[in-house]
């Protein structure tokens, strides 16, 4: 399964998986003032990477084999139960975030911006906007790397 100008569909889907981690890095590097190693072997977090990766596959199937390919009905598939989990693992992981809250607040050195931020910025948890920036991305990057060549 391969374009025209050659590139097959996982070492795109790869090079997105790759490059939203690396995003994922600058951005909370940036935000915690430290380079974090740690975000690189997170799949949630800012940008979601199976939002982005998943995105990226059905973009490209439907780009490549047609929106009625049993391609495009597989990675769509995927995509519902990734979306359908985020929001089944979101009620739970809330709960979790309600505690780790009130901890964080009781520190004595911890503005309401630096809050606000590590809250929005929460690694343990996909908020909706953390999973429509995967897909924006994903899509994005299939859109740009994924195009026939004529």
């Amino acid at each position: 399964m391969r374009a025209a100008e050659g590139i097959p569909i996982w070492l795109i889907v790869l090079a997105c998986g790759v490059c939203t981690q690396v995003a994922k890095l600058a951005l909370y590097s940036v935000t915690n003032r430290r380079l974090d190693l740690s975000v690189l072997g997170q799949s949630h977090g800012l940008p979601s990477l199976p939002m982005a990766v998943l995105t990226c596959l059905l973009v490209l199937t439907v780009m490549r084999a047609g929106w009625f390919s049993a391609l495009t009905g597989f990675a769509l598939v995927f995509l519902v139960i990734e979306v359908h989990d985020t929001v089944k693992l979101r009620v739970v992981a809330s709960r979790q975030r309600e505690v780790l809250y009130r901890l964080v607040t009781a520190l004595p050195d911890a503005g309401p911006f630096h809050l606000r931020v590590a809250g929005f910025l929460d690694p343990r948890v996909h908020h909706p906007f953390h999973v429509l920036v995967g897909g924006i991305l994903g899509a994005l990057f299939a859109l740009a790397f994924g195009i026939r060549g004529g």
